[in-house]
């Protein structure tokens, strides 16, 4: 029989419904085949699509085979089309998502074998893409509370339904917590602070009914609620003060947002207004400060600097670089309000959520308009007029990025083979050794040389006038090293030294800082060049300034060898006008000599040299296919679109120079427009694989909102569209999400444990009735933060008692039916803000810029050293855990140790562990020992030995010492005085955990 034969055979017996059909062959079909069947290849082989000719969706289709022939061989399973295409190293089928499961493939092996049964009448859906039964995609159900029979315990809706599962599983909740533990509790579930011994003492003896919900009041309401649950925030969204990567820069504006992020929680920001703001704050209300520092959400995570900055316009790798860079915005917005992971949709259709990867380049699109950087805003003492007049200069340099992509985009066919051959020469030059043709025969100089001074603190520039205002691509500065003295390296480089760029001779206004270095004093000074390559930065002049010079013997100098500049491939500080504050012209040295081509490193190659010659070749070369290239490009784009370009490009310098001359506004690092970007879904996520382009859109996965941004071509637009539809009351993973935060934060562990992930990696929740109840109640209730915290902290479930019950234990060993409150640990800023403020000496100072607790190096790829002692003592460093200067390279040592976030990514449940580590930190951190001694001195102001010890007791721990324990430390006291006792409360469990 043929294969044709075989397979019409057995689909006439078992594709075509055959009445007498094991039960069992039914089942498996249905148990083990259908299942992989809609999840991995209907979509692409269904009733829709049937790509190749093949239907996989009911038994008649694939009767009819595909183009390639029947699907399937009974007879010889292992030859059959369909297992071929499913089977081997690198199976050909599925296209996307990768290979199937082995068991998966050996399941429909078996189907095969055994007569591919398919039940009568049965069709086959695309589960994977439309299949919205999920829990989490399902509206917000309006479920009742439920009757339970201890009424007298419900105090609020939610404790009515814990108890209803607890009654039904044969439990009952916890007796109430004492008020010291209550009150010990809620002070830094909500402040993130313990309550002083005063505030105990208060609350235990209020007799009032509602002293509890007084006390709930003040807290919700004190300025501390802010930054403690701010805190929380920021680890979702991973904010960071630095770029992370290789070169972790400085993020120095970044503050403002975490700033914001307090102060919208301290005024109870209605959840939808603060969603939409930090998604496009800027297009909803662009003169409000609050609604363009809000964007900065999306600048929050980590940014190449190397890819953005440094890798040249059109590689491959800068497209990869912009395609990570929107990842993170995007996945940030939707994990954060969502709690769903688009990323696995990048390469392919989500493997277990109905997300296409057509969707994830739809929210790619929505960001593609959107880069990170410096706004100015304007919080009513900055100028006005200048806020608006960054606005204009920023919507010209959009429109000449447009206009320059246009042009390169319809050049670069016509330009390839002449840009190879340019990169081939310049490439070839830069292999031969550097020359110093343009000088006299004393041969090489030495460079430009300061005054000689006798104070290292001192200040000295040298300038260099450019001719002309220039965009600058790269500085080269190349420290000087004298002829005389060639085995003196890095000679007179600044210890302390910043460069700066201006229109302006006087550098009174205008000054564009590109970069800012030093250097410890016992380091080896390199010999190597600085190289800074600026992002989008124009002036005529170039500023060097030394804060602090080199050492010679007895005093002090600044000098260096060469600067280059180069703009547009040329040199163009060659042989320009130097000036300086002070200089020494004589021999070698002169201003003169900072720009004449010569490095000092290598005399000049003898006339006729191999070397000299091939240099002279290359560079006549070079200017020729420069001037071929200048003339091909004019000829291509045409005289209209070159003058609209100088036009653009002179209005821009206008602005530019007008916008110097005005007053400084504030900035904050946060979403900047540009022009949108063509995007493109990539095949497996390859840029080097584009497919057809995709317009700006929205998960399809929520049918209550139209997931399509038809013709929306501005950018901010796009955001905004996203925005409300994620604020929409119809959307239920929003309103689910921060419910559950919320919770989790409360609890200790979210109704759904896996509070990023609603989609079915992750769990499903243990109360799914209470989930969707607080949801609507918090969504129809103006989304109040506050309200939402109240309703949770006043319930009998939250102030059950944390003790335990073996036999509860023996049947919820995890406690996910809360028939106690969940004894947690402190996290690591907690128990840092705990330790200052039982020292007494928490600085409580409120916003601005962090604190620094590490000494910093600024270079190249700038030095964090969390090590010093200096700066880990620093009395500038005594403020709240929120306001540190957050370094995503170099963890703290103290706070990592204590599981705190890392801000390179997003973390929305913290890991809790307990290691020796700890231990060791909290006896032994210089931090901890500091804490110790100020701790001491607050106690250790007279009384007895007891009195002493019990009033740190009080302090750190909310409680009187018990009789053991008061002899235990009072001997401790006698013997180690009371920096011992200090130390030995500040590291105890009781301190580090809540009951």
């Amino acid at each position: 029989m043929t294969r044709l034969a075989l397979a019409a055979a057995s689909i006439m017996l078992g594709l075509g419904g055959d009445r007498s059909a094991p039960a069992a062959d039914e089942a498996f079909f249905l148990e083990r085949v259908a299942p992989v069947l809609e999840r991995r290849c209907v979509s692409c082989h269904g009733a829709k699509t049937s790509k190749g000719g093949l239907a996989l969706h009911e038994g008649s289709a694939l009767l009819r085979g595909g183009e390639a022939g029947p699907a399937l061989d009974p007879e010889a399973p292992d030859a059959s089309l369909l297992l071929e295409k499913i089977s081997g190293d690198a199976p050909e089928m599925p296209k996307t998502g990768g290979p199937l499961a082995r068991e998966e493939v050996e399941a429909i092996r078996r189907w095969i074998s055994e007569g591919a049964v398919w039940p009568a009448g049965r069709v086959l859906a695309d589960r994977h893409l439309e299949d919205r039964s999920w829990w989490s995609l399902r509206p917000l159900a309006d479920p009742v509370p439920p009757r339970v029979v201890d009424s007298g315990w419900v105090r609020t809706p939610i404790d009515a339904f814990i108890l209803a599962e607890l009654e039904r599983s044969g439990m009952k909740p916890s007796p109430e917590a004492d008020r010291r533990t209550l009150i010990r509790r809620l002070t830094f579930d909500l402040i993130g602070l313990p309550p002083t011994p005063e505030e105990i003492a208060a609350f235990e003896a209020d007799p009032r009914a509602d002293a509890y919900e007084r006390l709930v009041e003040r807290l919700l309401a004190s300025p501390a609620h802010g930054e403690r649950w701010a805190r929380h925030w920021l680890d979702v969204a991973h904010y960071g003060d630095t770029h992370g990567y290789d070169k972790d820069k400085r993020r120095d504006n970044a503050w403002p947002y975490r700033d914001y992020v307090i102060e919208s929680l301290n005024r109870d920001k209605p959840y939808a207004e603060f969603l939409m703001e930090q998604v496009a704050g800027d297009v909803l209300a662009p003169g409000r400060a609050e609604s363009v520092i809000a964007t900065g959400f999306l600048a929050a995570g980590p940014w190449d600097f190397v890819g953005h900055v440094e890798l040249r316009e059109g590689t491959v790798d800068k497209e990869k670089t912009r395609l990570l860079d929107r990842d993170d915005m995007l996945s940030n917005v939707v994990t954060t309000f969502n709690s769903l992971t688009i990323g696995c949709a990048r390469c392919h259709d989500h493997k277990f959520d109905p997300i296409p990867q057509r969707d994830y380049y739809r929210l790619q699109a929505v960001f593609a308009g959107v880069e990170r950087g410096d706004r100015v805003y304007d919080d009513g003492a900055a100028d006005p007029k200048r806020v608006r007049m960054i606005e204009s200069r920023d919507a010209i340099a959009r429109e000449l990025e447009r206009l320059d992509a246009e042009l390169a985009k319809s050049t670069a066919p016509e330009l390839a083979t002449l840009d190879r051959r340019i990169a081939d020469a310049r490439e070839a030059l830069a292999r031969l050794p550097r020359s110093s043709r343009a000088l006299d025969a004393a041969g090489p100089t030495n460079g430009f040389h300061s005054a000689i001074f006798d104070r290292p603190e001192s200040t000295s520039w040298v300038q260099i006038d450019l001719g002309s205002r220039r965009p600058i691509d790269e500085i080269r500065i190349i420290p000087a090293r004298p002829v005389d003295f060639r085995d003196t390296p890095g000679f007179g480089w600044p210890r302390e030294f910043r460069v700066e760029a201006s229109d302006d001779v006087e550098f009174r206004s205008g000054v564009v800082e590109l970069c800012r270095r030093s250097t410890a004093d016992d380091s080896t000074i390199a010999d190597e060049p600085l190289v800074l390559r600026p992002n989008r930065v124009s002036g005529r002049y170039l500023r060097i300034t030394a804060t602090r010079l080199w050492k010679r013997t007895d005093d002090y100098v600044f000098a260096l060898s060469e600067v280059e500049v180069e703009s547009g491939g040329e040199n163009v500080a060659r042989s320009r006008s130097v000036t300086a504050s002070s200089s020494i012209e004589a021999g070698r040295w002169s201003k003169a000599h900072l720009v004449d081509g010569a490095d000092s490193r290598n005399r000049r190659p003898p006339d006729g040299s191999a070397d000299a010659e091939r240099r002279s070749d290359l560079l006549y070369s070079l200017d020729e296919l420069l001037a071929e290239r200048d003339r091909r490009y004019r000829e291509i784009v045409g005289t209209a679109r070159l003058g609209k370009r100088a036009e653009l490009t002179a209005e821009l310098a206008a602005v530019d120079r007008e916008i110097a001359r005005l007053p400084k506004g504030r900035s904050v690092y946060a979403a900047r427009s540009i022009s949108p970007r063509p995007i493109h879904l990539l095949m497996r996520g390859d840029v080097e694989q584009p497919r057809e382009l995709v317009g700006p859109g929205m998960l399809s996965c929520l049918p209550e909102l139209d997931s399509e941004f038809t013709g929306i071509e501005d950018e901010g637009r796009r955001r905004l569209e996203l925005a409300r539809r994620l604020a929409s009351p119809e959307n239920p993973l929003t309103w689910r999400s921060i419910v559950n935060r919320v919770w989790q934060y409360h609890v200790g562990r979210g109704i759904v444990d896996t509070p990023s992930d609603f989609g079915r990696n992750g769990s499903t929740p243990t109360h799914p009735e209470l989930l969707d109840w607080l949801a609507r109640r918090f969504r129809d209730g103006g989304g109040s933060l506050r309200s939402l915290h109240r309703l949770i902290v006043v319930s009998s479930f939250y102030r059950q008692a944390s003790s335990e019950n073996s036999a509860y234990a023996a049947i919820d060993s995890e406690n996910r039916r809360l028939w106690r409150m969940n004894r947690r640990r402190l996290e690591a800023e907690a128990i840092r803000d705990a330790v200052l403020f039982a020292a007494g000496t928490l600085d409580l100072r409120r916003g601005g810029p962090g604190y620094e607790p590490f000494r910093f190096v600024d270079d190249h790829s700038p030095v964090y050293d969390h090590a010093s002692i200096e700066h880990v003592l620093d009395s500038r460093n005594r403020r709240r855990s929120i306001y540190r200067f957050v370094v995503r390279s170099v963890p703290h040592p103290f706070l990592e140790c204590l599981d705190a976030a890392d801000p390179n990514q997003a973390i929305p449940t913290r890991s809790t562990t307990v290691t020796p580590l700890q231990a060791l930190a909290l006896w032994n951190d210089p931090f901890m020992l500091q804490r110790a001694r100020e701790f001491a001195a607050r106690v250790d102001s007279g009384g007895t030995v007891e009195s002493r010890v019990g009033r740190a007791f009080e302090i750190a721990l909310g409680r009187a010492p018990s009789v053991e324990e008061a002899a235990i430390l009072g001997a401790v006291a006698r013997e180690h005085g009371m920096v011992g006792v200090c130390r030995v409360l500040l590291n105890s469990n009781e301190f580090a955990f809540i009951d």
